[in-house]
Formats: structure tokens, sequence, C-alpha cells
């Protein structure tokens, strides 16, 4: 039910993404009733194979112009979803037809986080499909929830777990860990493993979906695992306080504080983690009812 006659619309309340090194792989985004994260990985190839300064950075760029024009055509999730996975393969085709042989796990793959407004019985509704780590913040009856996609989180600790008995240099990942890092890419889009967008390995349809009544003006939050380490990783804030700090407007200030985290503990110790710094993206959205 739409009693106002008005289509639903997201307003950005405040948007920042900053990279853990030299390029960014992040993406975020939002056009008309849909909002957007994107947190990308490049593949196991020893070249680039895409014109962007990394494959991850080139699919998370296509990812986010293409998102933008099929949600300018307002229709269904699970079209635009389709839509977007077939894209993906064609322009990731179309970029790397100059090479003989692409292993699937040499392919870049991302994180994706869509939400979405409708009108529903009684108020507006918010949808969420997610593939990967990626995470929204949600204000509920319960208090704030979080949508995400754990399926990786497994293989993630296996990871984790090894680098804790490696002998760790800034800036270089030994190459045990780079092992569990290929294993873990070989279990990418299989029943098995874990669901992620990829150019080469169908996925839409796999994602998880969330759905949850919203009121207008309760701020949504989208972040990438990067920026999310201020409650998984360092535990300064929990999902609620965090969310509580990103309405309040502390957003540009919880960046800061983030990134003298990662600084003081440059080796890793005190706070595991596979990358020192990482790509760190947050977006913080409501709903307003006009358009």
């Amino acid at each position: 039910m739409n009693p106002t006659g008005l289509t639903p619309r997201f307003q950005s309340l405040f948007q920042e993404s900053a990279p853990g090194s030299r390029i960014n792989e992040d993406g975020s985004g939002h056009h008309g009733r849909f909002a957007w994260i994107i947190d990308g990985a490049t593949g196991l190839s020893a070249e680039p194979m895409t014109p962007g300064a990394t494959d991850a950075a080139w699919l998370a760029g296509q990812m986010g112009a293409k998102l933008a024009e099929l949600t300018g055509r307002d229709g269904e999730v699970d079209g635009l979803l389709r839509d977007l996975d077939a894209a993906l393969q064609g322009t990731f085709g179309d970029a790397t037809a100059h090479i003989e042989t692409i292993h699937d796990n040499h392919a870049p793959s991302s994180c994706l986080g869509l939400v979405a407004l409708r009108h529903g019985e009684g108020g507006l509704v918010l949808e969420g499909s997610f593939l990967g780590d990626v995470v929204a913040l949600v204000p509920s009856e319960r208090g704030v929830v979080r949508w995400t996609d754990e399926r990786l989180a497994p293989l993630e600790q296996k990871t984790l777990a090894l680098l804790g008995t490696q002998v760790r240099e800034p800036g270089h990942i030994p190459e045990a860990v780079w092992a569990q890092i290929r294993e873990n890419r070989g279990m990418l889009n299989r029943p098995d493993g874990y669901w992620v967008v990829s150019p080469r390995r169908p996925w839409a349809g796999q994602e998880l979906r969330f759905e949850a009544r919203i009121e207008a003006g309760q701020p949504v939050v989208l972040a990438t695992d990067g920026f999310m380490r201020l409650v998984d990783v360092f535990e300064k804030y929990s999902d609620a306080t965090l969310h509580a700090a990103l309405a309040a407007g502390r957003g540009a200030a919880l960046m800061q504080e983030l990134r003298e985290l990662e600084r003081g503990d440059l080796m890793a110790g005190a706070y595991p983690r596979v990358k020192t710094h990482d790509d760190a993206t947050v977006l913080v959205i409501a709903a307003e009812a006009s358009g």
C-alpha cells in the first residue's frame, strides 16, 4: 500500500571512502529508493587483466556505474541483480578479450550490499540483498540489527588462525597465508563455499535477503568490513554505539579514529588482521517519502 502516492527514496546523511593503501577498491552510492556498498577483491592473477588501477578497482567502478543505471529504471530487485550479473560478465569478457586463458580465481570479485525501500502494509519496508561481509546497521524494534553474509567467515577464520603462527613484517603477507587465501578463493561461488559478485562465476539468486519496517528519517548505515573494524577487530564500539555515533554526525571522526588504531598496531600483533590498513567505506542514509 502507498497511501501518499509518493515514491520513497534515500537521502544521504554521510558518505566517505578512504583507501587502505594507494588504490581504493571500495564503492558506494544511492539512487532513488536504492543504495549500495561494494568491497572489491583483486583476483590471483600475477598481472592485471583489466584497464583499471587494479582489477578489483575496475570491477567496483563497473558495478557502481551499472547499479546507478539499473536503479534508474526502478525495477524489481531480482531482475536488477540478474541484469547486473549478466552485464558484468559481458563487460569483463570484453575487457579481457586479449587474454588467451583466464582461470576463474584469477578474476576479481566483490562483496555487495544492496538495500531498497518500498511501501508495505502500515509503512515503509527496507529490503536487503547481501553477498559477502559488507554490513548494514538497521534500526528496528529490537534495537540496531546487523545485516551481512557470514558464509565466508569460516574461511576467514582459517586465514587468521594461520596468520597467528607466522612471523609478520609490515606490508608483507607470509606465503603460507597466501596459500590459504588461494584455497579460499577456490571455494568462491560454489554451493559448499561462499558467494560474492564475480564476472566469471554466476551469482545472482544466491544473495541473502533481509527485511525490516523502517520509519522515514531513521539512519541506516552501510559499511565495508574495513570500516567495521571499529567493532569487529578493535572492539571500540558495538553495532548500536557505532550506529549512534554515525547518526550523531561523527562519521569523519570515526574514520580518523580507525586509522589511528591501525597505525598504533602496524605489526597487527595486538589486533590480528591480514592487512594492516584496509579500504574503509561508510554510507549513512535515511528514507524520505518523496519523489
